[in-house]
C-alpha cells in the first residue's frame, strides 16, 4: 500500500525502526522490520510500477543504440549461463518465462539454448522492441495482469526485478501459481548482509538507487521463497562483468556527489570507457537463488 500503513512484506509485522532518513541513502526513508529484519522504503508517495509504465508511454521507440539495450548486451556474459544451468536441473523442461524481460536481449539467448520463451515487461517501449526486433512473445504487463494459466512454465527467471516491486510477496505467489510443481525459479538481487554494506552504509551503491524499494539479505529472501512454496536448490553470491566506465560510474554513485558523478561521466565519454576494459568483480553483494517449487 502507498500513502498508508505498510506492514512488512515478508512477515506482516507492523513494528519498524528507521535506518536512514529520507534523502540520506536515497530519496526514500529506509526502515527495518523489528520482527524479521527485512528492509524497505517507507513511506512512499507513489507506486513504483507507475514509473515503469510511464516510461513506456514517453520518449522515442527503443533501438539497438538505446543505452538500456546496450547495457543488456553487456550483461550477457553473466546471465547466459543461467539457461544452461536450468537445462541441467530440468532436462525435460521446455517453457521459460522471464519476468522483467525488458528489450528481450537475454530472452532471445535463452531461446537459442532451446527454450520456448515468453516474457512480461511493464515498459511498453521495451516490450514492443522485444516483439518487433526479436519476434518474441513479450507482454507489456506485470505478471499478475498477464493472464497466464496455472502451471504454464517449467522455469521462471527474474533478475534484478524483485528489488523494484511494490508487493514482492504477491509477485512470488503469482510465480508459484504459473510455475509447474518441480519447476525452477531463478532470482537475482542485491543483498545487504555484506561487508560492502557494513563498510559503506548509506553510500552502498545498490541502496543508493531510488528505484530500489525493498532490500533483502540471504536470510530474508530465502524466508520469502519458502513461505511461498519453494525450496532452495542453490544460493550463491555472484559478481558482475563491468567496463571501466561502469566501474567509475559505481564510484560516482557511492560518492553521493553530483559534481563527482558529472566529472566521472565526462571522463568516461572522453576516454570512451563505457565498453572498454572488461573486468569481473565479485563484492559478494548480489545473490542468485535457484529455488524449486514444492510438489503438493
Amino acid at each position: 500500500m502507498v500513502n498508508g500503513v505498510v506492514n512488512c512484506n515478508n512477515c506482516g509485522a507492523s513494528g519498524r525502526e528507521v535506518l536512514f532518513r529520507e534523502g540520506v541513502a536515497q530519496k526514500h526513508q529506509i526502515v527495518r522490520c523489528m520482527n524479521c529484519g527485512f528492509m524497505y522504503a517507507y513511506p512512499r508517495a507513489t507506486a513504483n510500477i507507475a514509473h515503469y509504465v510511464a516510461a513506456g508511454q514517453t520518449g522515442e521507440p527503443m533501438t539497438r543504440q538505446t543505452q538500456s539495450v546496450i547495457r543488456s548486451f553487456d550483461r550477457l556474459p553473466d546471465y547466459e549461463p543461467i539457461g544452461l544451468e536450468l537445462r541441467e536441473l530440468l532436462p525435460r523442461g521446455q517453457t521459460l518465462l522471464e519476468v522483467g524481460s525488458h528489450a528481450g536481449v537475454l530472452l532471445d539467448r535463452f531461446r537459442s539454448q532451446g527454450w520456448s520463451v515468453s516474457g512480461v515487461e511493464p515498459d511498453s517501449r521495451a516490450a514492443n522492441f522485444a516483439r518487433s526486433h526479436y519476434g518474441l512473445d513479450v507482454k507489456a504487463s506485470t505478471l499478475e495482469d498477464a493472464g497466464y494459466d496455472p502451471t504454464s512454465f517449467d522455469a521462471i527467471v527474474m533478475l534484478h526485478v524483485i528489488e523494484h516491486l511494490d508487493d514482492p510477496a504477491a509477485t512470488v505467489q503469482a510465480i508459484a501459481r504459473v510455475l509447474r510443481p518441480g519447476g525452477i525459479l531463478v532470482i537475482e538481487t542485491p543483498v545487504y548482509d555484506t561487508l560492502m554494506y557494513r563498510l559503506l552504509g548509506r553510500r552502498e551503491r545498490s541502496l543508493s538507487c531510488d528505484g530500489h524499494i525493498v532490500f533483502y539479505t540471504g536470510r530474508t529472501l530465502a524466508a520469502l521463497l519458502e513461505r511461498c512454496g519453494f525450496e532452495i536448490v542453490t544460493q550463491r553470491r555472484v559478481g558482475r562483468t563491468v567496463s571501466l566506465g561502469r566501474l567509475l560510474w559505481n564510484i560516482g554513485v557511492m560518492s553521493k556527489s553530483k559534481t563527482m558523478q558529472q566529472m566521472i561521466e565526462r571522463l568516461s565519454v572522453a576516454l570512451r570507457l563505457l565498453h572498454r576494459g572488461r573486468l569481473y568483480l565479485n563484492a559478494r553483494d548480489m545473490v542468485r537463488v535457484f529455488a524449486r517449487k514444492r510438489s503438493i
